[in-house]
């Protein structure tokens, strides 16, 4: 005889402390593609297409009604479960892909921002040097 169970789910706690920040620039890219702070979550959780090495990644982001292919491109700078900072986006239309050196300071960047405690950035935010992307559920 098998004793019955009852499953219960777990929320995904890995999710529940990721925090998304993002550079000024980002926001006014999205804002420019109409690009909401759900997409921004959802591109967050997705697969990246690219791992540039020391927590950057690339991710597609589509604008609203489009694909992926053509739209936008992004750096994150990405610990998984725990962070998020999105430092830079383009248009495919306007740039195939970053250049070597600026890549360089992108990482460089990337470990910095990776490297702060949850403290130090609240007081980025206080300090409006980077914007936090609120959950919507």
């Amino acid at each position: 005889m098998v004793p019955s169970a009852t499953l219960h789910s777990v929320p995904d706690l890995q999710q529940e402390r990721l925090r998304v920040f993002a550079f000024k620039a980002f926001v006014r890219f999205a804002r420019r593609l109409h690009i909401s702070d759900e997409t921004i979550w959802k591109v967050v959780r997705a697969p990246y297409d690219a791992d540039l090495g020391g927590g950057l990644y690339k991710y597609r982001i589509a604008r609203p009604g489009e694909g992926t292919s053509g739209g936008g491109r992004v750096l994150i700078a990405l610990r998984t479960g725990q962070r998020a900072v999105l430092m830079f986006a383009w248009e495919k239309k306007d740039m195939e892909n970053i250049k070597p050196n600026e890549l360089r300071e992108y990482r460089e960047l990337a470990k910095i921002y990776l490297g702060f405690t949850e403290l130090q950035m609240d007081e980025l935010v206080k300090k409006k040097v980077v914007v936090e992307i609120a959950q919507h559920r």
